[in-house]
């Protein structure tokens, strides 16, 4: 097995988890490195412009190109290595095809373990998403191993889902790794006390952290999600985030905020940080305030009190089909921009039903909305039964944003609507039991 040299090569910085009297700490090049990172490929040039020093790579695609920016731009990279999960139909106790694996693992450690911006090797993603089976766990620790030899000088670890559910299996079949990772939204708080609870006492990252997630959100009668407008967004990480990241700096060595960019999940804005022409919002705001200490000197607006005939998004409205309503919603700003709205109802989507390969968001419905203004829009409700969501974004006109988002159903829910919504919500609740 091919191996690193006795010392590393002059182009790579050391990077290694030390234990001192205070806690676990991060070094590189033999100095104190805390993790200010993104996971988005988008607006990466922002980065470092708004206080932050690393990016993370889900796999090795396009990594060389990537790399080479983010080290033009003085970025780190935490760069994933692509296992298989079980819910892809990988099956970890096919001996040839685990060995394909790791062999293919291999390779991109040699091709990658001296590029200059490589800061820790993250070995798959949510391994312990839909299962139960610690197989994958002992395959990831002879993996780790195997990295260990062809690369001492930076950490491996791998990351899990906010669920916890295998924290057990990491640390029974993975004594070798050095840090653990772990997405985390809601419960982005409470992150030490769970892992603790299930016996890991070691360092962690958190991989991902944002908004409330779609899939821990209040629901509608219908089981569609409640969103936060992009201020309540901020404020509920800033709570979080405050309490578990910059709180715990004897164990958390630093986090990724997600989406650095703007991407469809639930909606276009769920959690971007940025709109897709690079305005940002001000949960974008908010990553910088917590990166640096510092307020931008341009603040996102702000909404709220977002109702659609008279009712807010917790009521579960229903609406007549081909009705005239009115949708309105408190607009600030902070400098006292004035502020451009602008309204859409979509097509809701089921996001327990979409793969993320098939993620497109749904063209804005024709001759809905009538009219709008800074404050309300009339809309004719849809004549076609079924799930929709009102979409709303104001704009300052200097690069930022704030949006926010309303469910609503057209049509009456018949006995018969609701069974079949209560049979699919009990599947729902037997994935989230092991997402």
């Amino acid at each position: 097995m091919e191996t690193q040299a006795a010392s590393p090569p002059p182009e790579v910085s050391p990077v290694q988890i030390v234990k001192t009297p205070a806690g676990y700490q991060l070094l590189r090049g033999g100095k104190p490195y805390r993790i200010k990172g993104v996971a988005g490929l988008q607006q990466i040039e922002r980065v470092r412009e708004l206080g932050g020093n690393s990016l993370r790579l889900y796999t090795t695609n396009y990594a060389d190109a990537i790399m080479d920016k983010a080290h033009q731009q003085g970025l780190t990279v935490m760069l994933g290595l692509w296992m298989k999960p079980e819910y892809e139909d990988f099956d970890y106790y096919d001996q040839k095809a685990v060995a394909q694996q790791k062999e293919e693992i291999r390779q991109q450690v040699l091709r990658f373990r001296n590029h200059p911006a490589l800061l820790i090797w993250n070995l798959g993603n949510e391994l312990d998403n839909h299962t139960f089976n610690p197989r994958s766990f002992q395959v990831l620790n002879e993996i780790v191993r195997m990295i260990h030899e062809l690369d001492p000088y930076h950490p491996v670890t791998t990351t899990l889902t906010g669920n916890f559910n295998m924290v057990f299996a990491v640390r029974k079949f993975c004594p070798d790794l050095d840090v653990l990772t772990v997405n985390v939204f809601g419960p982005l708080g409470q992150i030490k006390k769970y892992l603790e609870k299930d016996g890991w006492t070691g360092p962690y990252i958190v991989g991902e952290y944002g908004a409330r997630g779609w899939w821990e959100a209040p629901k509608t009668s219908w089981l569609a999600p409640l969103d936060q407008s992009s201020n309540a967004k901020a404020e509920f990480i800033r709570k979080r985030f405050k309490k578990s990241v910059l709180g715990e700096p004897d164990k958390c060595l630093g986090s990724y905020a997600l989406y650095w960019g703007q991407r469809f999940e639930q909606t276009s804005m769920w959690f971007s940080l940025f709109t897709e022409k690079g305005e940002k919002t001000a949960v974008a705001d908010m990553v910088h305030y917590l990166w640096t200490g510092k307020q931008v000197a341009n603040k996102a607006p702000h909404l709220h009190e977002l109702r659609l005939g008279g009712q807010v998004d917790s009521c579960s409205a229903a609406l007549r089909p081909g009705g005239h309503y009115l949708a309105t919603i408190e607009a600030s700003d902070p400098e006292g921009d004035p502020l451009k709205l602008t309204w859409e109802v979509v097509q809701d989507v089921d996001e327990n039903f979409v793969l993320p390969q098939d993620r497109t968001a749904p063209e804005p419905l024709k001759e809905v909305v009538l009219r709008s203004d800074a404050k309300e829009a009339l809309l004719r409700a849809p004549t076609k039964k079924g799930a929709y969501r009102l979409l709303v974004m104001a704009s300052d006109g200097h690069g930022s944003v704030a949006t926010h988002s309303f469910p609503f159903y057209v049509g009456v829910l018949t006995e018969e609507d609701m069974e079949k919504i209560k049979e699919e919500g009990s599947f729902k609740k037997k994935l989230s039991s092991v997402n």
